[in-house]
């Protein structure tokens, strides 16, 4: 077995963002649950581990956001770890630090410097590793979390995944067997189940899912493919399968961490839960939750042993959590309901009459849930209806929805934006120099915003020339994409000499310095 224990390290990972791994947000998830989350317990000494940190770009953020919260993270691969200490070390971050570690050797002595913590998180990491490497990750969890942590876990899930399970044992078969480079594999496997889907060869036509599977495969970033399907060992869980791994490490499944699935047993079909409610055992009622949504990927939160919260803590708590207004969502054709939420369950509808309110609400400033309940709602027809029929748990499964779809942030003070700031400039160079990042922070917030790439150049180079206008900021940016071998894709058309760029990157970098800069500066980017 070499160093890397059946992991591809072929490429590098994605430079991702995952919100769900954000504190805030778990705190959130927590506290709905009736769980009192560290934020309540701890103090200022909280303590955050990352297990498989990847680049470090994530938790860069994450660190960024809560300057009070102490970082780590790990990983066992050193081209992440040193990509990741050198962002965190340019952008002057001093709570986050990154240590190149493996599983197994930190499980069987974990190193007394590094302490314990009052947060875990592993994302995407349980289903691409071996079991001896999982259960390196479990004796690290044993050894890190303190009494009362939070633990957060994503992975791919059955029955969701069934379909798609050939594809990845064909695809690293014919790898490791005709000898693939890992991109050749991908390539190459792409080819020959599209021919096999053309043929209606019987395994494609009983597993009708693996089409949409392998029509994604062309969308998806090479990097990612690669760390998604091409590992020596490879897992998708029944949830009761992770269940019972999860419990000789006292870790107890808490709820999901996937905000727009809050509430999502009570939506569903009126058969449908007259089947989940057959079962009383939880174990067995979460994984036929997964089989009746087909779930395919999980976002748990487990909890080392649960810190009691008294049921008018828990209310108070949860009522002076704050939101706020990031975009607001637009019907997709003339006359068509804008409040359209997608969930594991599929589309969910939302009332124009209950959510248009709560959105205006949150685009006139920071509310509390408290304020939400206090929004008056109703209906066309009768008018505004009192707040009091506005109940906690309307709000809750509201704030879920928007918070999945994008469409609002959770609101935290912190004593600087300094980090958030110094990150967001060092992600501005980067990118200004071919960097791959897609993220930066509102630091009024705060909260991590996915952004273009287009947006983040032009506003490095508009930092760095304040006096030009957007026919000059144009050409400084046509300059640096040239420069990079780079062009512009307008309306399908690949546009690569500078008098075809012009006028397009003149349009775009009219609506960044009228539009887009004056919103970063309101929202804190810069």
């Amino acid at each position: 077995m070499t160093w890397n224990l059946g992991y591809n390290t072929d490429l590098g990972y994605t430079y991702g963002y995952y919100r769900e791994q954000d504190p805030s947000w778990l705190d959130l998830c927590a506290l709905i649950k009736g769980a009192a989350p560290p934020s309540l317990w701890a103090g200022d000494q909280l303590r955050y581990l990352e297990l498989g940190c990847g680049q470090g770009l994530n938790l860069c953020l994450i660190a960024a956001c809560h300057p009070q919260i102490e970082f780590v993270g790990i990983d066992f691969n050193p081209q992440h770890i040193a990509h990741a200490q050198r962002l965190a070390h340019t952008a002057g971050l001093h709570n986050v630090r990154f240590i190149e570690g493996n599983f197994v050797e930190l499980g069987r002595a974990w190193p007394a410097e590094l302490g314990r913590f009052q947060y875990a998180s592993a994302h995407g990491i349980l289903s691409w590793i071996g079991r001896t490497a999982r259960d390196g990750l479990y004796a690290c969890l044993d050894a890190a979390l303190l009494p009362g942590a939070l633990g957060y876990f994503s992975y791919n899930t059955l029955p969701g995944w069934l379909s798609t399970l050939p594809v990845q044992h064909l695809l690293r078969l014919w790898q490791t067997r005709e000898g693939l480079s890992s991109l050749k594999a991908i390539e190459l496997g792409r080819a020959r189940f599209e021919t096999m889907i053309q043929v209606n060869a019987a395994m494609c036509r009983v597993l009708p899912a693996m089409r949409a599977r392998i029509g994604q495969l062309a969308k998806h970033d090479r990097s990612y493919l690669v760390n998604e399907y091409l590992h020596e060992e490879w897992t998708a869980f029944w949830f009761d399968e992770l269940a019972a791994e999860m419990s000789p490490h006292k870790l107890t499944y808490l709820g999901t961490a996937a905000a727009g699935d809050w509430y999502l047993p009570v939506m569903l079909l009126p058969d449908w839960r007259a089947i989940l409610n057959q079962y009383e055992d939880p174990i067995i009622r979460e994984t036929m939750f997964d089989v009746l949504i087909n779930q395919s990927f999980r976002r748990d939160l487990w909890i080392k042993g649960q810190t009691p919260l008294w049921l008018e803590d828990q209310r108070q708590a949860i009522l002076n959590r704050r939101c706020v207004l990031l975009n607001r969502p637009q019907p997709k054709a003339e006359g068509q309901n804008p409040y359209q939420f997608n969930t594991s369950l599929g589309e969910i509808q939302g009332k124009p009459e209950v959510y248009g309110p709560l959105y205006e609400a949150v685009a006139a400033g920071p509310k509390t849930i408290a304020e939400l309940m206090h929004v008056p709602v109703g209906t066309p027809a009768t008018g505004a209806t009192p707040a009091a029929n506005l109940t906690l748990g309307d709000v809750l499964k509201a704030v879920g929805l928007m918070l999945h779809a994008g469409h609002i942030a959770l609101v935290h003070e912190v004593k600087s934006d300094k980090p958030a700031k110094s990150l967001n400039r060092t992600i501005f160079n980067a990118v200004l120099a071919g960097g791959p990042y897609r993220h930066v922070i509102a630091s009024a917030l705060p909260w991590v915003l996915m952004v273009s790439d287009v947006d983040l150049m032009l506003c490095g180079l508009y930092l760095a020339n304040p006096k030009v206008n957007a026919q000059q900021l144009a050409g400084l940016w046509v300059d640096r994409l040239s420069s990079l071998g780079r062009g512009l894709i307008h309306e399908g058309q690949s546009l690569t000499s500078r008098e075809t760029m012009l006028p397009r990157a003149q349009e775009l970098a009219t609506v960044f310095i009228e539009r887009t800069f004056p919103t970063w500066q309101r929202l804190g980017v810069i």
